[in-house]
């Protein structure tokens, strides 16, 4: 086990929405395709399993949050010092475990950090929120599966006063708990409770196929979608399963309620072009291909496994053009930058990789890589001024 120091900053964050009344938005109707390909599990995880802690759990906190050596301390920093404390030796690894089983076991991720705040949150009445954070992602190209998981931190909300309520604010503090320290990494969209818990059974749903059960996953991104209707990445999940049960009908169904979400992921865009493919639907694939080149989605990070693919199909204006929306995000990614240059200089396009290399350089704070663009950008101008005098 290794050593974790949670982080522990204070910020103001500004509340959006606030100062008008947004209109309900549509509900949409999830598809109506069967289950019945699909064997029922034993059991599945209800969520209040998921938020469980034992008796001997609840007062451990309980009597550390209203101690004597705490009571000089608001609520939020008390929740982060039991925290901080308690999982001085928890190991931060990818499994998806409950909130009871993380604290008797001290793992668990990012996931299940967020899990086990908010469980104690609830005991000391603290109001929580989540972000999602973007991180670069795993791809296994194993079985046609891209895994990609997006980081969590949770945020602890501190109360407000009797001056304050009722009041507009625009503003308010909070507490950062979470154990991911590099600031390079993207902040997302505010996750809502509905969406935290469906990206709860979503995570379980992956652990389910990753280890080879299928059905399981289904009937778990089921539940994700029972509490989320609109969770991208359990439709995605649902079309998925049926794609593999080549039940293609189905699967496309799913795929085609998932493009019309607002947050119309392009994984579940690259994996409903496998189904067009598969059923030779020209037309659709065409269609598909041109909602990937166009589509703005805030995960820089959903464009590194587009571009890694294009690439090794010798697609290349296609990869060319993932790796630059990447990039427009996260200038910073030392991967994507050494790929799009070398895809410039494949197509004698010196000017444009000499401008990247410039551009590459205000991130790279290590010396071995700036000592390396360096080189690079040396190089490039000596052969574009040895073009010049040959022109």
């Amino acid at each position: 086990m290794s050593l974790t120091k949670i982080i522990l900053l204070f910020c103001v964050l500004t509340l959006s929405g606030c100062a008008t009344q947004k209109a309900s938005p549509k509900v949409m109707q999830l598809p109506a395709t069967s289950a019945s390909l699909f064997r029922q599990p034993a059991s599945l995880p209800q969520l209040e399993q998921l938020f469980y802690l034992n008796d001997e759990q609840q007062q451990d906190f309980l009597g550390y949050f209203h101690s004597q050596e705490q009571a000089t301390y608001t609520a939020e920093y008390r929740l982060y010092n039991y925290l901080q404390n308690k999982l001085m030796y928890f190991t931060y690894e990818g499994a998806n475990n409950s909130a009871q089983l993380a604290l008797e076991q001290r793992r668990g991720n990012c996931m299940t950090l967020a899990l086990v705040t908010s469980a104690l949150a609830k005991l000391a009445n603290i109001e929580v929120g989540y972000k999602v954070i973007y991180q670069e992602p795993l791809i296994d190209y194993k079985n046609n599966i891209f895994i990609s998981s997006n980081h969590i931190r949770t945020y602890l909300y501190k109360a407000t006063t009797k001056q304050e309520k009722g009041k507009l604010l625009l503003q308010r503090g909070a507490l950062i708990i979470d154990y991911f320290p590099d600031n390079t990494h993207l902040t997302g969209q505010d996750i809502q409770v509905a969406r935290f818990h469906a990206m709860l059974f979503s995570n379980l749903a992956a652990d389910a196929l990753l280890q080879g059960d299928s059905d399981k996953a289904f009937f778990l991104s089921q539940k994700a979608l029972e509490q989320d209707p609109t969770y991208n990445p359990a439709v995605n999940m649902t079309a998925l399963m049926y794609h593999r049960k080549n039940a293609y009908a189905e699967a496309a169904q799913w795929f085609d309620y998932g493009m019309k979400l607002k947050d119309n992921r392009i994984t579940l865009l690259t994996n409903y072009r496998d189904l067009a493919i598969k059923m030779d639907n020209q037309q659709l694939l065409e269609k598909i291909n041109q909602q990937l080149l166009t589509n703005e989605d805030d995960n820089p990070y959903a464009w590194l496994a587009l571009a890694i693919d294009a690439e090794r199909n010798q697609q290349f204006s296609h990869a060319k053009r993932y790796y630059e929306k990447l990039l427009e995000k996260a200038p910073y990614l030392h991967k994507a930058n050494l790929a799009l240059i070398s895809l410039y200089l494949k197509e004698k396009n010196f000017k444009s990789a000499q401008r990247l290399v410039e551009q590459a350089m205000d991130y790279a704070y290590e010396p071995e890589r700036r000592e390396f663009y360096n080189t690079k950008l040396a190089a490039l101008k000596q052969h574009r001024q040895s073009l010049d005098k040959s022109d």
